[in-house]
């Protein structure tokens, strides 16, 4: 029932995926797409991740969205997320359903606009990594981002601290972080 309420008011607050064929960006900025993928698991809806892959040329090891670049042959962002996904994890776009988008933003270090698209995908019992790209997926049941025992600090290799999700080895943080905050932020209860 839990599940049930949340992605019915997820439907409600998020931008239609309809009307986000690209971000507003400034011209000399680089466009990327993720997929914020949800499914449900005994009852409880689950946020899916990946961790990239030590091989990779930014952002090695660290916990992210399947998600990339902008293809010219991509019809929109959409697609770009989609494609992705197809390509990272093996998640077949046609069991995706897109209930919406979330705010455009822009990254702090390598300088990417990034549009999310939130997803509903059957549990992925079926997905592998690619492993040029991908280490790890995983999963975190919501009630799990949403607990503050769950916060802390992440120590970057260029010696700054920066506030994370700790949940048993994963370190959720950056852009990532940022992107799961709006979508928490979406399902809180507004105050009476």
């Amino acid at each position: 029932m839990a599940k049930r309420r949340h992605l019915d008011l997820l439907r409600h607050r998020l931008a239609a995926a309809a009307s986000r064929t690209g971000p507003d960006k400034p011209k000399d900025k680089s466009v990327a797409a993720v997929l914020v993928p949800l499914f449900e698991r005994e009852g409880q809806l689950h946020v899916l991740y990946t961790r990239r892959s030590d091989r990779m040329l930014s952002h090695q090891g660290q916990v992210a969205f399947p998600g990339g670049k902008v293809d010219l042959a991509d019809a929109d962002l959409v697609a770009t997320a989609l494609r992705e996904a197809h390509e990272e994890i093996g998640l077949h776009p046609h069991t995706v359903e897109i209930i919406g988008s979330l705010t455009t933003i822009d990254t702090l270090a390598s300088g990417y606009s990034v549009a999310p698209f939130v997803g509903v995908i059957p549990e992925p019992i079926t997905l592998r990594p690619n492993p040029r790209e991908v280490a790890e997926i995983f999963s975190v049941p919501l009630n799990v981002l949403s607990d503050q025992r769950f916060r802390g600090n992440y120590k970057w290799q260029s010696g700054g601290n920066y506030p994370a999700i700790l949940y048993g080895d994963q370190t959720i943080w950056g852009l990532t972080l940022r992107i799961t905050l709006s979508l928490l932020e979406l399902l809180e209860e507004p105050a009476s």
